[in-house]
């Protein structure tokens, strides 16, 4: 089953959310490594070109998500009106604010760099280049070097919002996450 229903959520849902979840940890983790990589270090170029390459393909990923999300709206019960439900819709909006401003904040700070040679996408074809602009480079780099922080503190707030779903609650929405 496609789409979302009242009792589970459909395989392109349960897909987009576990493959952009394993992309993200991915991603965060490429990025504190690739912080460790001196200059000289000859994985630095590699895992720099995957890092935004992944990058891009999750900017498409969320777009699909956001889209699927508008098409195929959640039917499942959204919880009450207490301050858990509410700690979960912001954390959520947080996710998916993180999910945009990443990649874009990444894609903005290697376009406006003074790198003449453009980045390519897995190698295929390449992305835009803006004008040079120290301005917005250096904000896009601000950005980018300071949301994995935030986006590990809500990525743990959503792990344990779930195990707390599941183990205390018993509220079966892990098991509407993880099949059908």
């Amino acid at each position: 089953m496609l789409a979302n229903t009242a009792d589970t959520y459909g395989s392109v849902s349960r897909t987009l959310h576990w493959l952009m979840a394993l992309l993200i940890i991915g991603m965060l983790a490429c990025g504190f490594l690739m912080g460790e990589f001196g200059r000289d270090e000859p994985l630095r170029p590699l895992l720099y070109n995957l890092h935004k390459s992944t990058g891009t393909l999750l900017l498409l990923l969320i777009a699909l998500r956001v889209l699927w999300t508008l098409l195929n709206p959640k039917r499942l019960p959204l919880g009450g009106k207490n301050i858990a439900s509410q700690v979960a819709r912001l954390v959520h909006l947080g996710l998916y604010l993180l999910m945009i401003g990443l990649p874009l904040s990444g894609y903005l700070l290697v376009a406006s760099g003074t790198s003449v040679k453009p980045f390519e996408f897995f190698g295929l074809f390449p992305l835009p280049k803006i004008a040079p602009n120290d301005w917005l480079h250096e904000a896009a780099e601000g950005v980018h070097g300071n949301l994995p922080w935030l986006a590990m503190a809500l990525i743990a707030l959503h792990i344990a919002g779930g195990l707390k779903r599941h183990f205390i609650q018993r509220d079966g929405t892990l098991a509407r996450m993880w099949s059908s």
